[in-house]
């Protein structure tokens, strides 16, 4: 449903099935095109303000505290921060009904078009 939803909007997601993979698909990772890590933040907040909760799943290790005493930066592994720094997680668990589905979507969406006009 997410994929029907919001790829005809340019979302990407991490593709947990194929030909010469599988995995367990417990995350749905959408990657927002034409956004940093502000923008990202944003709309991850405006989801928070109507009760989806979204994250952000991984983050390079450079960004951590214990990385960065070790001397990591960050600026080092421009990849990692591009591939972080318009990740947003998506609800997905065994719970969620196709409705809960469809307002996560609705709402990305209007989250989306406030912080990208």
């Amino acid at each position: 449903m997410y994929d029907r939803a919001l790829m005809p909007l340019g979302i990407q997601r991490l593709q947990h099935y194929g030909e010469e993979f599988a995995s367990t698909g417990h995350l749905y990772l959408a990657r927002i095109a034409g956004i940093g890590e502000a923008e990202r933040n944003e709309i991850i907040v405006k989801m928070a303000e109507v009760g989806v909760v979204c994250n952000v799943h991984y983050k390079p290790l450079p960004m951590f505290t214990a990385y960065k005493a070790l001397g990591f930066d960050i600026k080092d592994y421009p990849n990692a921060y591009k591939q972080y720094s318009n990740e947003i997680r998506l609800p997905l668990h065994t719970l969620l009904s196709d409705e809960d589905v469809e307002y996560v979507c609705k709402n990305l969406k209007k989250a989306m078009g406030k912080i990208l006009k």
